[in-house]
């Protein structure tokens, strides 16, 4: 793929998703980049990749650095003519897999829906799920618990797990009843104000609900705000929705703007399975407030961040991350544009100088480590490199995440046959796009590259399946009255509910919305 190939988005599929792509802010009045104080800092380290069999000599084109937090940056094209009008940046940002233990005090807040609709299993389950999740924390770990329908309930104030307090805490989730409507922003807001009230440690909020937002804040704007806010507060929020009548725009919203995850879960009975994970991964953090800032070279101009939230400072692109458990993986991935490449005396252009910055959470000290992405001068356009393989699977996860929102809305508006063309024709650009970079994988890289797009074609074959079977009836056929002449008339076709309002459909919609999530991060 040339540079002056590479295209993103249609115009069309840029006005229906409802990914957080986000674009070019003004450089004027950002918000400035506070120093960390006593600060270790760590020098890039270059490591050579492994290309059909031969060494790759070390080019400036990526670097990899870090110790806690691992992180490697990528130029999408390695060879670049000055001509060139585009190129991606990519990073990677790695918790350490294998720490010491973690120091850092877990500051965790359940928000669960206690509405009428949560009747039933759900909410027997709901509250067995926090039971785990408590009983999962260490002693010494900070834990409230919330619920919500039209108005707010603290069932646990912030408490600190041990012996004595442990048995209490868990006897109160246990007499969680139900209420009302729903009301999401009142229990978020609740769960803020809690966790405000521990300083130390890692904060995180579990946020469950199986209805949508029918009192407080009821648009995905006000949530979008609601959760920047909470990260800004160092709070991921994780969002859980349960059964198929959530309103899964919202809290895929509230999960990616706090940096948190999002997840659908249609059986409630593996709900203590996700409050388990979460609490694990919280307790396992090794790095918190982690912020990325990408110091532009000249003539290099930010077109877009994909997927995530950033603020600008200056010339500066600052992307929040968050915290890290072990072995977690967040990229970042930018498309920048060219306004006529340098060049040293060896022939390399700068394009941007890049660093993390974080809490190590296993040192308990302040963090940071470095890198310099550039890209070297070709002669002529057709010496341009190909799209580096990992940067294109990257590139194609927002493709791909796109093509299920775009698909998604497609399909609530009744429009079959067009949702199931915009799945089929994103299949065949991965395909081809997978071919080119699988032959250009760095050796020590290939398997990672084939899993990420056989991953996108599992879930684009999902969709397509999904959107393919006509929903079942949701009863059967009345049975007809006898005609004359004592024979049975053949019974009269009973209605179906139309696609996007089937449980089959809800369920559909809900899943793609969770893949498109999990393929942007």
């Amino acid at each position: 793929m040339k540079p002056t190939h590479v295209a993103l988005f249609s115009a069309l599929g840029m006005m229906f998703t409802s990914l957080s792509v986000y674009s070019l802010a003004p450089s004027g009045g950002g918000t400035s980049v506070t120093a960390v104080p006593e600060v270790i800092t760590e020098p890039p380290r270059q490591v050579p990749e492994v290309t059909g069999g031969a060494v790759a000599a070390v080019d400036p084109s990526r670097f990899t650095t870090g110790s806690r937090l691992m992180l490697e940056g990528r130029v999408g094209h390695a060879r670049l003519p000055r001509s060139a009008q585009e190129t991606f940046l990519m990073f990677e940002v790695r918790g350490d897999g294998s720490p010491a233990r973690s120091l850092a005090q877990a500051n965790l807040s359940l928000v669960i829906d206690r509405s009428g609709s949560m009747k039933g299993t759900r909410l027997t389950n709901a509250v067995q799920a926090a039971t785990t999740a408590v009983s999962r924390l260490n002693d010494g770990d900070v834990v409230s618990v919330v619920t919500f329908d039209t108005r707010t309930s603290v069932v646990v104030p912030p408490t600190t797990v041990g012996p004595e307090t442990r048995g209490r805490i868990l006897a109160s989730v246990r007499g969680i009843s139900l209420g009302g409507d729903t009301c999401i922003s009142c229990g978020i807001e609740e769960g803020l104000s809690l966790l405000g009230q521990t300083s130390a440690g890692v904060s995180r909020m579990l946020v469950l609900s199986d209805g949508d937002a029918n009192h407080g804040v009821r648009d995905v704007p006000g949530f979008r705000a609601m959760a920047q806010r909470a990260r800004d507060r160092g709070v991921a929020i994780t969002t859980i929705g349960v059964d198929v009548d959530y309103n899964e725009k919202i809290l895929s919203a509230i999960a990616l703007d706090s940096n948190g995850r999002h997840y659908f879960v249609e059986n409630d009975a593996a709900l203590a399975r996700i409050f388990e994970a979460e609490a694990e991964q919280l307790t396992t953090s090794v790095a918190s407030g982690a912020e990325l800032a990408i110091d532009l070279a000249p003539g290099v101009e930010l077109d877009r961040v994909f997927d995530r939230s950033f603020r600008r400072a200056g010339d500066q692109v600052i992307v929040p991350l968050g915290a890290f458990a072990a072995g977690e993986v967040k990229t970042v991935l930018l498309k920048v544009r060219l306004g006529g490449l340098g060049g040293d005396a060896r022939g390399d252009s700068p394009v941007a100088d890049v660093g993390l910055t974080y809490r190590d959470l296993v040192a308990r000290t302040d963090a940071r480590c470095a890198g310099k992405l550039g890209v070297a001068i070709a002669d002529r356009d057709a010496d341009a490199s190909e799209l580096d393989a990992l940067v294109a699977g990257r590139v194609q996860r927002s493709e791909t995440a796109a093509a299920l929102k775009q698909a998604n809305f497609l399909f609530e508006q009744g429009r079959l046959d067009e949702a199931r063309s915009k799945l089929d024709a994103q299949q065949e650009s991965l395909k081809k796009a997978a071919d080119k970079a699988k032959a250009v994988a760095p050796a020590n890289r290939a398997k990672d590259v084939a899993s990420d797009f056989e991953g996108q074609l599992a879930a684009l074959e999902r969709a397509g399946t999904d959107f393919a079977t006509p929903p079942a009836f949701a009863t059967p056929p009345p049975a007809a009255a006898a005609a004359p002449g004592g024979f049975a008339q053949a019974p009269a076709a009973a209605p179906r509910p139309a696609p996007a309002q089937s449980r089959q459909g809800k369920s559909a919609v809900r899943r793609n919305e969770a893949e498109a999530f999990d393929l942007a991060r």
